[in-house]
């Protein structure tokens, strides 16, 4: 084809509508749309301690986005639950919010705080005072953000570095719903069977380690709702589709798993709707006997009713007389 045949081509194609347009060979990419329900029990699946709670659950939820869309997640914890304290560095050191700047002594990085950062936001706020009209709109966005980032590092240093983070807070903050339990197992099961009940997603995420879920597990499977269980140190694993030791979740092997996973499960769906069944929808037939008159035939079920069909009436008869 000359090269003026093939670029009249080209512009007859783009003037073209779109339905006479040849469609497109390549595959869209489609995301999962499966609804998920990720179900933790803090006390009976703990992620690592070097990794704090915050970090593990947003993993978590990294791993559950991959099988679907995460509808809900709920964590179940007892009040007395605690954050394993930090390891200390060999050599600590405090930063910094605002500038990055790095300090030996807590101490110090109050006085630089106090010295250049709180006099530069006092500046900024007479600034913002002292405008009027548009101009003062302008100039507070144009300083909003460093206005929030000493908010942030100064409710930090007032806060204090001993002050323990709440187990709560950094579920909260990470997009789990928290929730206190004396019996958080107790309360994980009422939860499940709840959404089981519900019908509302099609995958039960359960980060436990107790094997007395199985039984949900197995009510899951029965309603065709897909199961996979974080924590496959444990036995729990063995009744779901599929379970991950929160190492694979941390490296990120089951996020990578997932997509697969999800294909497996569809081609069951598939050959499961296609599998050919026999039923049997005969009815038994009725027996008739025919006979000239049909009172005979009627005479004789009417009398032999209840009886065995060796037994007649002549044999009783025969048996009450030798007697």
């Amino acid at each position: 084809m000359s090269p003026m045949l093939s670029h009249l081509q080209r512009r007859l194609l783009a003037a073209a509508p779109p339905f006479f347009r040849p469609l497109s060979t390549t595959p869209a990419s489609r995301k999962p749309t499966t609804a998920v329900a990720v179900l933790w029990d803090l006390a009976a699946s703990r992620p690592p301690s070097t990794l704090p709670l915050y970090d593990a659950a947003v993993r978590l939820h990294l791993a559950a986005t991959s099988f679907g869309r995460l509808r809900l997640s709920e964590a179940f914890l007892h009040p007395s639950h605690r954050l394993p304290a930090p390891a200390a560095p060999a050599a600590t050191t405090h930063l910094c919010r605002v500038c990055g700047r790095r300090f030996r002594a807590r101490d110090a990085l109050l006085r630089h705080f106090d010295a250049i950062h709180a006099r530069e936001h006092a500046k900024r706020l007479a600034r913002i005072d002292s405008s009027r009209g548009d101009r003062r709109v302008r100039l507070a966005a144009a300083l909003s953000l460093k206005v929030s980032k000493y908010e942030k590092a100064a409710r930090e240093l007032t806060a204090g570095a001993d002050t323990a983070a709440s187990p709560t807070d950094e579920l909260w903050r990470a997009g789990v719903r928290a929730e206190l339990s004396r019996i958080p197992a107790a309360s994980l099961r009422d939860r499940a069977q709840q959404v089981l009940d519900e019908g509302s997603v099609r995958c039960l995420m359960l980060v436990s380690g107790h094997e007395e879920l199985a039984s949900l597990l197995r009510l899951a499977r029965e309603r065709g709702v897909r199961s996979v269980v974080v924590g496959g140190e444990s036995g729990l694993a063995r009744w779901a589709d599929v379970g991950f030791s929160w190492a694979e979740v941390i490296g990120g092997k089951a996020r990578k798993a997932a997509p697969s996973v999800s294909g497996k499960w569809r081609d069951k769906d598939v050959l499961k709707g296609l599998e050919w069944k026999y039923e049997d929808d005969d009815d038994e037939e009725e027996v008739v006997f025919e006979d000239s008159d049909g009172d005979g035939v009627e005479e004789f079920v009417r009398k032999g009713k209840g009886k065995p069909w060796w037994k007649m009436e002549s044999d009783s008869d025969d048996s009450s007389i030798g007697g």
